[in-house]
């Protein structure tokens, strides 16, 4: 055997080391991105477990409590036909309830999540704002009944529109709910007359006059 055998095995053995070396780190998973641009460790196995182990995730957030400064909300009265309405912009409110023969109008104030409303003839709501939903009582005379009014986006909510109508003053109102749930009335200085309920937000005609009706923002002060 010459002496460069010896010198040769060495060789070899040190190049199959530094290729078993190379080839653990190309196997190795690599990290994997989450949502917020970092990266997090790929799923390992966990022997113990028996099986794969996700990496931890962050918990989801929770919605925010802190009642809007805009909002809109409208739903169904318990023991009604009637559907209410109400919008809180700062820290002014106004309501409306109809059920298509029966309505009233109410404004008032917002404050800490608690609403105070008043309508004609002592008339008033009192409900409180908690999460995305405004839960409250309804008062118009002898009458009072709950509701509950989940938060809504246009072109559901409340409408309203006045007029003159051959001198005497038209006060239109509607309620659309997200599932096409609709009811409105109209008065013509102040007694209910038949009108259709126009789609949310386009204007339609009654008496022969066009009415266009208005968003909470254009009226809120106007009562």
């Amino acid at each position: 055997m010459t002496r460069s055998a010896p010198i040769l095995t060495l060789l070899m053995g040190m190049v199959t080391t530094v290729a078993l070396a190379v080839l653990s780190i190309a196997m190795a998973p690599a990290p994997r991105p989450v949502a917020d641009g970092t990266t997090t460790a790929a799923t390992r196995e966990d022997p113990a477990a028996g099986g794969r182990t996700p990496a931890p995730q962050a918990p989801a957030e929770e919605p925010s409590e802190i009642p809007a400064a805009k909002a809109d909300y409208a739903g169904r009265v318990q023991g009604s036909r009637g559907l209410f309405a109400i919008s809180v912009r700062g820290d002014k409110a106004i309501a409306y309830f109809c059920d298509g023969k029966t309505e009233a109008w109410f404004q008032g104030t917002a404050s800490d999540g608690e609403l105070l409303l008043e309508g004609f003839g002592g008339a008033g709501v009192v409900a409180e704002v908690a999460g995305f939903k405004v839960t409250g009582e309804v008062q118009i005379g002898a009458q009072r009944w709950e509701f509950t009014a989940p938060t809504v986006r246009r072109p559901s909510g409340l409408y309203r529109a006045t007029a003159l109508v051959r001198g005497a003053k038209l006060v239109a109102g509607w309620i659309y709910l997200p599932d096409g749930r609709r009811v409105g009335a109209v008065t013509l200085d102040g007694n209910l007359i038949t009108a259709e309920v126009p789609e949310p937000g386009e204007p339609t005609v009654i008496k022969g006059k066009r009415i266009d009706p208005q968003d909470v923002d254009e009226f809120i002060g106007a009562l």
